[in-house]
């Protein structure tokens, strides 16, 4: 029950920040701000978000191995529809973002059995 609750948890923080904030900056913020603001999230919001999810995924890669899928795909879906531009490259951000989760949650896994074994 804690791991479904724990899952729960992650996935409503993943719709939030890679779906509800494009909303939110393209919704809400003008064109000058918005620009600014679309760059903070592309570039520094959502990879340190991809990067904890990450590592939080590693401690239990059995039950929690794709929500760094899921979270590239609601990126990936956020962007496509609220910004109104499919552009090609958002694929190449949600890939990058896909494959931070990974790298952190290999890293994770790593620490974590190098503390266990010791």
């Amino acid at each position: 029950m804690e791991n479904k609750r724990t899952i729960i948890i992650w996935l409503s923080v993943t719709i939030i920040v890679m779906f509800a904030l494009p909303f939110a900056v393209a919704g809400l913020a003008s064109e000058c701000s918005g620009m600014a603001l679309c760059m903070m999230l592309f570039l520094i919001v959502n990879p340190i978000y991809s990067a904890i999810l990450g590592y939080r995924c590693g401690k239990d890669i059995k039950k929690m191995w794709n929500l760094p899928l899921v979270s590239a795909l609601a990126f990936l879906a956020g962007t496509w529809i609220f910004f109104d531009i499919h552009e090609l490259w958002f694929i190449v951000y949600a890939t990058v973002y896909l494959a931070i989760g990974y790298i952190a949650m290999a890293i994770s896994k790593y620490l974590n059995r190098h503390v266990q074994k010791s």
